[in-house]
């Protein structure tokens, strides 16, 4: 196993600036050896992000099984590909099992558009309800074809006030039985999301949870 496993190449990850206003950027892995991986410069507005040489940067990325959380330093900026930048060999490594997630069952709106490897749009947005939903991921019914493999953006709506942001990936896409609300279920797996984005999903999880008990229904 690399330094890097399980990371992937083209795997979106989300990379943390310590002294930046907005610290957290979505990006991907573009090549990976022992003790380099170079990734994509991300992007605020219209512009690239500067990064430092030496630079320490957090990095966060997902597989079915765990969150992966790592710190390396920027080690160069000098890439024939200006829009990459290369991270050094990782260190102070945490894992966070997905079985830790717990699972809600619960009814509330989905909106998703599909990214290309730019993470920029492509295609009409869609619409859907979830079926559940976990720090993780979630699943949710829509009317729209996907496939597995397709990056969303979805927005998630936590009752009337609250919305959560988070991109991933579909790791599973069925056609429901007929007569069922909308014509598709879609396994969703969050594969960036900023950590209090999470907070907010669990926070929602813990409070429904509380209120099921309370009813007597839990």
């Amino acid at each position: 196993m690399g330094s890097f496993d399980p990371i992937k190449i083209n795997q979106p990850i989300e990379l943390e600036l310590p002294n930046d206003a907005l610290k957290q950027y979505r990006s991907r892995a573009k090549s990976l050896s022992e003790e380099r991986m170079v990734v994509i410069v991300p992007v605020k507005g219209s512009s690239r992000v500067a990064m430092d040489h030496g630079q320490k940067v957090k990095v966060i990325y997902t597989d079915s099984s765990a969150v992966y959380v790592f710190f390396t330093t920027v080690v160069s900026l000098d890439n024939d590909d200006a829009e990459t930048v290369t991270l050094g060999k990782p260190y102070d490594m945490k894992k966070i099992q997905r079985r830790n997630f717990v699972r809600l069952d619960t009814r509330v709106k989905v909106l998703f558009c599909r990214l290309d490897n730019r993470f920029e749009r492509k295609g009409s947005p869609g619409e859907g309800v979830s079926v559940d939903i976990s720090g993780g991921g979630m699943m949710f019914m829509c009317d729209e074809v996907l496939s597995s493999g397709d990056v969303l953006d979805a927005e998630v709506f936590l009752g009337q006030s609250e919305k959560v942001r988070a991109i991933g990936r579909v790791v599973r896409f069925t056609e429901n039985p007929p007569k069922t609300k909308m014509k598709y279920s879609v396994g969703f797996e969050f594969t960036v999301i900023e950590e209090s984005e999470r907070d907010k999903i669990i926070r929602f999880i813990f409070n429904q949870q509380r209120e099921l008990r309370r009813k007597g229904l839990l």
